[in-house]
């Protein structure tokens, strides 16, 4: 009788001691994604090096043996053997279809999500590169399982790294249509290709979430967002001014829930202020991935009149210098301070700011941030703003 050398390999590779973790981080529990499933306590790396040393000698029967194990590395071990044989067929598209018939055949076994990331792109992704993939849309929209459903999104990774980027956003609209809720893996799934496709056109992911974000469950959208910058800045327009205003008056009512009650009076910052930030080109509007604005602020070239003279203090120094102006938000943004900042201190050396003594939120923001507390400066109506500057190194290491 022939024997197994993909089987007894991996099996000499056991370790008890391994088992128990494995069984949680896979979630084998009753009730589980994974429950039931066995393991021999054999972590990816080993079983690579396994199929490395012997899938040339490995042939179908021997992979039908293992992927029917009930043992979850021996499963692996027959898709990364799989893998191998398909990639060194290049030539021989009768073995790589024979490949691909085997696979899909197996889909019963391929029950875990590591099972399915690690095989699906590699196999049907690569095969159908060339040829019509309705196959990977029926699997995410037919499935019989939510690893069947997962393979047809996972696969679409082989695309991406070729700059196909289409299937991936029309098959992630499958999942956004089927019945609520979600699985966690399949939403994780589909978060995490769109994504790697984000990554090769960062626009087209805002422009795609900034249509389809509504109906996304949170894990998806957490996932798909995760490289992205939370907010985009562009100048202020005329056309701006209304939203300015309700944002300014959404701020002052921020500011008094916390104390803050004389900062900002009824109808101050006036109009003409943020009229003349806008013709002055100082002025911006922060959108968040949706493309909804959700704050403004005007970020100035010095010198600024009302920082002449600082009492109790002094300024760190006579550099040129920005400032920061008439920062106003929605109440249910979150970060916009971090995130103006940031953008301001990418174009500047030294940048300068003030408040109202008792805008506790802005004190600490800016002191977490690494602005010094300078002094005491007075506006031109008298009132005092408590002045804070902060050099930006220009150092490269």
């Amino acid at each position: 009788m022939k024997t197994n050398q993909l089987y007894d390999s991996i099996l000499a590779q056991r370790d008890p001691s391994q088992v128990k973790g494995l069984m949680r981080f896979f979630k084998t529990g009753k009730g589980q994604y994974g429950e039931g499933d066995q393991f021999l306590g054999i972590k990816v790396p080993v079983t690579r090096e396994v199929v490395k040393q012997c899938w040339q000698e490995v042939g179908f029967d021997e992979l039908e043996t293992c992927i029917a194990s009930e043992y979850h590395e021996m499963r692996l071990a027959a898709l990364l053997t799989l893998i191998q044989v398909f990639k060194h067929a290049k030539k021989d598209k009768a073995l790589q279809q024979q490949c691909i018939d085997f696979y899909l055949a197996h889909t019963q076994y391929i029950n875990n999500w590591d099972l399915v990331d690690l095989s699906c792109y590699e196999l049907l992704g690569n095969w159908l590169l060339d040829k019509d993939r309705s196959l990977l849309y029926d699997l995410a929209r037919n499935g019989k399982t939510i690893w069947e459903q997962r393979i047809g999104m996972v696969s679409t990774m082989q695309f991406l790294r070729h700059g196909q980027l289409d299937d991936t956003y029309a098959i992630a609209e499958i999942f956004l249509a089927k019945p609520k809720p979600l699985h966690d893996l399949l939403q994780k799934a589909v978060g995490w290709l769109l994504r790697e496709a984000g990554k090769r056109d960062e626009e087209r992911l805002k422009e795609w979430l900034s249509t389809h974000h509504q109906a996304m469950p949170r894990t998806m959208w957490r996932y798909a967002i995760e490289k992205l910058p939370a907010y985009s800045f562009r100048h202020a327009t005329m056309a701006d001014l209304p939203l300015m205003l309700r944002l300014r008056d959404q701020a002052r009512e921020i500011m008094r829930s916390y104390g803050n009650v004389n900062q900002w009076p009824e109808g101050y910052p006036p109009q003409e202020k943020f009229e003349k930030d806008i013709e002055l080109g100082c002025s911006y509007m922060m959108n968040d991935l949706c493309g909804t604005t959700v704050a403004t602020f005007a970020m100035l070239p010095g010198p600024d009149p009302t920082y002449a003279i600082v009492y109790d203090g002094q300024w760190l120094n006579d550099a040129p210098y920005l400032v920061v102006h008439r920062i106003a938000s929605t109440p249910e943004s979150h970060g916009v301070l971090d995130a103006i900042l940031d953008f301001c201190e990418a174009q500047a050396t030294d940048i300068r700011i003030d408040t109202h003594a008792d805008n506790i939120v802005m004190i600490n923001g800016l002191k977490k941030r690494g602005y010094q507390y300078c002094g005491i400066i007075h506006l031109l109506n008298g009132d005092e703003r408590l002045a804070f500057q902060k050099t930006i190194s220009t150092s490269l290491s």
